[in-house]
């Protein structure tokens, strides 16, 4: 076993606009938080896999281990708990490159990043141990590699491809974690500036433009207490969303792959007849919802919003990002009592803009306020919450971040 270990910080995100947007081809304006995993890797030629530990406290020093796990790369057994996540890490790593043997790795990693809160936890873990098998094994220099991700933007993209089990160019895929989710996630995590909000364009990746965040604003952000875990409870109706994209674009005779193509050329009201005229798995009503829901957020109210932030009008975003929040509660449907609360009530209690962000179904909701008053915000928004619903005063938690450096 080697002494030579390295450091990494892998940050979770805020979705400040673009719900469920990525996998349709449209856009998103994301950040990452100061909250994430920090781990420490070690190549161990002596491994068949990877030996994970999991500390409570910074893995650079000496701490106590909460859980080991050593997964091999070719296991077919799907462990349970969080330990799906790893498993369909190695799982891909090990089917996608095969041109010489992997290297086993040794991984010690925390965690300050609520986990199935929507703030891209499982991502976030999924990436770091992505990043930790890849330099101890040097995986860029596999012809594998070389001929599929030739830059940030493919390995974000393929980083997306490993979770939702879909193929990246010849990269094989497989199941991945249950969720047909696309590569928001990870482009907020891999391509994040510090003080920085980024609209992405997803089909293919891109990043369209940055907007700096006055320094005398952050976001406050209150995870409901409600997991919403992506091979839990959550995971059937959050591939929903997604299963009717999937089936209105192979069903469209028509040669454009996402969504925001066909939308692009023949508009929402030529779509709407095209549903309407047709049998679908999913009623005419829902399909109609999601086809706009998806155009309203990534083609009117996103644009909208990126030209008051180009201006540095952070104070006029508030009723269109109340309109994104309406949208995803009436149309998508991916809300709950808590997180439709936790927003109204934000508002009230003074914030620029607030919304509930993640797949939905459970997570979390931002609040945008002064940094000067953001702690009294937060306690005040806490008690209220609290007293509106006591059984989540265990699980629920609230605190403040701004935009942060993408993974170091």
């Amino acid at each position: 076993m080697t002494d030579q270990w390295f450091s990494l910080f892998v940050p979770g995100r805020i979705e400040v606009l673009g719900k469920h947007t990525d996998y349709c081809g449209g856009r998103s304006i994301v950040c990452a938080v100061e909250q994430g995993f920090r781990i420490q890797f070690a190549a161990n030629p002596q491994l068949l896999g990877v030996r994970i530990e999991r500390t409570e406290g910074d893995p650079t020093v000496a701490t106590a281990v909460s859980e080991t796990m050593t997964l091999d790369w070719r296991s077919p057994a799907v462990p349970a708990g969080w330990w799906k996540y790893p498993h369909a890490v190695l799982q891909r790593v090990s089917e996608n490159f095969r041109s010489r043997p992997l290297i086993g790795v040794d991984v010690r990693f925390s965690s300050n990043l609520p986990p199935a809160a929507g703030l891209s936890s499982s991502s976030a873990l999924m990436i770091a141990l992505f990043l930790a098998i890849s330099k101890a094994n040097a995986l860029e220099t596999f012809p594998e590699f070389q001929e599929n991700i030739g830059n940030r933007n493919d390995l974000v993209e393929y980083l997306g491809c490993i979770e939702n089990g879909r193929s990246f160019r010849k990269l094989q895929g497989d199941c991945g974690v249950g969720t047909f989710g696309g590569s928001q996630d990870h482009a907020a995590i891999l391509l994040g500036r510090r003080g920085y909000l980024s609209e992405v364009a997803f089909a293919p990746l891109r990043l369209e433009t940055e907007f700096a965040m006055p320094q005398d604003l952050c976001f406050a952000v209150a995870t409901s207490g409600v997991a919403a875990e992506k091979t839990g409870a959550a995971r059937a109706a959050y591939n929903r969303c997604s299963l009717m994209v999937e089936e209105l674009v192979q069903r469209w005779p028509g040669t454009e792959q996402t969504l925001w193509a066909i939308l692009r050329r023949v508009g929402v009201d030529e779509l709407t007849v095209f549903i309407r005229r047709n049998a679908f798995t999913f009623t005419t009503s829902d399909l109609i919802d999601r086809v706009q829901q998806f155009w309203i957020e990534s083609e009117e109210i996103i644009p909208a919003v990126r030209d008051r932030l180009v201006r540095g009008e952070f104070d006029q975003i508030g009723s269109l990002v109340d309109r994104s929040q309406h949208n995803s509660e009436r149309l998508l449907m991916n809300q709950i009592p808590e997180t439709i609360f936790l927003q109204a009530c934000a508002r009230r209690q003074g914030a620029v803009a607030s919304s509930a962000f993640g797949a939905g179904f459970g997570g979390s909701v931002y609040a945008i306020v002064e940094q000067s008053s953001a702690d009294a915000f937060l306690q005040s928004w806490r008690d209220e919450y609290l007293r509106e619903f006591p059984e989540r005063c265990q699980t629920a938690t609230f605190f403040t971040t701004r935009p942060a450096e993408a993974m170091a």
